[in-house]
């Protein structure tokens, strides 16, 4: 027959085990993690604009394709896709990732205008420029 002090010893030594080999288990892996891609990124040739200027703008956007870039600020020359009452720029060059547009500016008053993206299926980064006088 076993004492008390033997099995309270074979115990302790089974939870010892046990608490160090758990943790080895379920040791986190540090396998590399391909990195996310950079979110897109819109530019413009100018900050601020005048009313029938032309504006440059260049929008890095990854695999995904640009569906269009729009402002209120742009001269309306066609239907903007989601009935916004937005002018469209124009795309002129797209490749690797790296689109090219070029917008006039409306005679639009002076003041802050947001410039939207839409890229795949989704919303795209935005900016702003200044219309002024």
């Amino acid at each position: 027959m076993r004492t008390f002090k033997t099995l309270l010893a074979a115990g302790l030594l089974t939870g010892l085990a046990l608490t160090t080999t758990v943790p080895a288990m379920a040791a986190p892996s540090f396998a590399p993690v391909a990195a996310a891609p950079a979110d897109p990124l819109l530019t413009a040739d100018k900050a601020q604009v005048r009313a029938g200027n032309t504006l440059v703008l260049r929008l890095e956007h990854g695999a995904e394709g640009v569906n269009w870039i729009s402002s209120a600020a742009f001269v309306r020359n066609e239907a903007h896709p989601f009935g916004a009452d937005e002018g469209l720029a124009q795309i002129v060059n797209d490749r690797d990732g790296r689109a090219e547009a070029v917008a006039t500016i409306a005679d639009v008053p002076p003041g802050e205008y947001d410039v939207h993206t839409r890229i795949g299926g989704g919303a795209g980064p935005t900016m702003k420029i200044t219309v002024t006088k």
